[in-house]
This record gives structure tokens, sequence and C-alpha cells, in this order.
């Protein structure tokens, strides 16, 4: 283990920044009286790219999500989704279980941790060079949040971290590190079934990359050094904006003559 690990922090590593990304989440909820929950996302991004699926919003890639999460404990969910993600030329289906545990540090400072398991199956909608394998991945995320009040107003801060691992990938030698998020969300409540969000995020994508021979002009000079085997960061900062929409049911209260409340 020792060996592997020299190993692999004597990789070089190039760090390779793309143009700015702005993305949009769109989530519904539905929350049940059993504390069970079924979810909806909608999410679109727009940065520069080769080609899109909407070009005049320079839009390459959007996806709609369902989902459905069951209580086990107060604290404790397990859950599953069906992402549909549409890429130029690709349709990827994500289908993931997970597990999620929400507590708290001090009573005061929200917690919340999920592992989950995901398994990726590209379907390519035009013959186009190229080939992308099905693969699974686990997935870790964590974050710490926090209400607070500005004057009457009611606000919340999140900070959250998630990383995913390859379990498998046939075509390539990927790196166990598949993508990592770190992100930041600032929302506004401006009720109890509506918060308005912004967010940044810097979102890395983790491969190998070949060594390559140095290119040369007519004249014999070096126009491109030729590189070594090394790890390759692509690293995307994102800008987006979030609306959060949260749909309770109305329980009946144990006591007569008394109208029906919402349950908290």
């Amino acid at each position: 283990m020792l060996f592997i690990g020299h190993l692999c922090s004597a990789q070089e590593t190039e760090k390779k920044y793309f143009d700015t990304s702005c993305w949009t989440f769109w989530n519904v909820d539905y929350q049940m009286n059993n504390g069970d929950s079924l979810f909806f996302e909608g999410n679109t991004r727009s940065s520069a790219f080769d080609s899109y699926i909407v070009d005049g919003l320079k839009m390459n890639r959007a996806h709609v999500m369902l989902g459905y999460a069951h209580k086990l404990t107060p604290k404790l969910y397990v859950g599953g989704s069906i992402r549909s993600v549409f890429e130029p030329n690709w349709n990827v289906w994500f289908w993931r279980a997970f597990f999620q545990h929400n507590g708290q540090i001090g009573g005061k400072l929200d917690f919340q941790k999920r592992l989950s398991y995901e398994y990726v199956t590209p379907h390519e909608l035009e013959d186009k060079p190229g080939e992308r394998s099905e693969y699974g991945r686990f997935g870790i995320w964590a974050l710490l949040g926090k209400n607070f009040k500005i004057g009457q107003s009611n606000f919340r801060a999140e900070f959250s971290y998630e990383l995913f691992i390859h379990t498998q990938d046939e075509t390539s030698e990927d790196r166990l590190v598949d993508l990592s998020r770190l992100r930041v969300d600032f929302y506004y409540q401006l009720n109890d079934n509506i918060r308005l969000g912004a967010f940044a995020m810097r979102n890395t994508e983790f491969y190998f990359a070949p060594s390559t021979l140095p290119q040369y002009d007519e004249d014999g000079n070096v126009i491109q050094p030729g590189k070594p085997e090394r790890n390759l960061n692509l690293i995307t900062p994102v800008y987006g904006l979030t609306f959060k929409y949260s749909i309770r049911q109305k329980e009946e209260c144990n006591c007569p003559g008394e109208k029906k409340r919402r349950k908290k």
C-alpha cells in the first residue's frame, strides 16, 4: 500500500481550467405525512462548448430527475432516483440508490451526509465518432447548513462537498475519483414553501492523460512541448440559480373542532 501511495503521489498532475459555466436548478418536492417524500429536479447548463442542444442559449446539457425518499428514522432516509441527461448526440441515464442521514452539530448547524451508488448508461442518439461505456460509481456527499435572519427576512447558507469514486470502466485507465464538487449556496426563504438561491461551485473531473510527443513548426522550432503520462484535472467554475418549491400534505388535528394544520 505504501508503494502504491508513493506512485500516486509521484504522478505529475496537470490542471486545466474551462470557461465559466452557468447552471439553473428547479426543484419540487412533495412531503407526505409519514415523512416520505417524492422529489423532482430539472437542471440546465450553459457554457462555451463544441456543440449545443439549444444553440441560442449555448445550452450544452440538461437533465430531469425523479426520485423517492423513505423515512426509516427521524434522521435516516433511504431512497432512489432516475435521471435522464440530454447532451449533444447523447442521452445518458443515471440510476441511483442512496442512504442519507440528517443530523446537527451543537443543535444549531445542520450536518447532512449521503452515501449513494449510481449506474450510468449512455445511449447514442446519432451515429457519431466516439464511444462511451456503462459504468458504476459510489458517491459521498456532506453538507453544513444554517438558517438565519436579516431583519424580518429568513435566509439559509450551505457549504457542501461531493465526490464520486469509480467502480469499473473498461474503456480507459480512469482514476479512482471520477468527479468532485465543492459548492456554496445562499438562499432567501420567500415563504414556507418557496426558496430562491444562488450558488458558486468548483466542478472538477479527474482523468488519466497519456504521454504526448513535442510538436514542431516547419523550421524545427518547438511549438508545443511533449508531456509525460500525467493526471489531468479538468476544472470548471460554475455559477447558478436555484428555485425550490415544497408541497406539504395537510393532516387532521386530533382535537375536535380545530382546523387542519400543516405538518411541521
